[in-house]
């Protein structure tokens, strides 16, 4: 399951994903995630809950890096994924994010991820 929402007044794009998704499910989630972000101007960024999330296959990997790699050609500024206590789906995602050469972080809470983007 996926969940996208875009705060046009902070230039901000924030999308949740939880539980198992198959690589036909990250495609679909991908394609409206790319969608929502075209609403936000060059320097938006983005927030990523993946704390619910669970780890998936070479599939799932390679649409998540296709996002990554958006936000880079598309002018994304900052990216800032939430992983609470999932410390192996924070590091695929920090693995494809170096691959798309996608400056991110990961952080424990939302209120953490708040903090660091309102530090300009």
């Amino acid at each position: 399951m996926h969940s996208i929402r875009v705060d046009i007044v902070n230039n901000r794009l924030y999308l949740a994903l939880e539980g198992f998704m198959t690589a036909e499910q990250m495609r679909i989630s991908t394609d409206e995630t790319i969608e929502a972000a075209k609403k936000l101007k060059p320097g938006y960024d983005i927030v990523t809950d993946i704390s619910k999330f669970k780890v998936g296959d070479s599939g799932v990997a390679a649409e998540i890096e296709r996002a990554q790699k958006f936000f880079v050609e598309s002018g994304a500024r900052r990216g800032v994924r939430i992983v609470g206590s999932s410390a192996l789906t924070g590091i695929q995602f920090k693995r494809t994010a170096g691959e798309a050469h996608y400056a991110s972080v990961n952080v424990a809470t939302m209120e953490e991820a708040e903090k660091m983007l309102s530090q300009r």
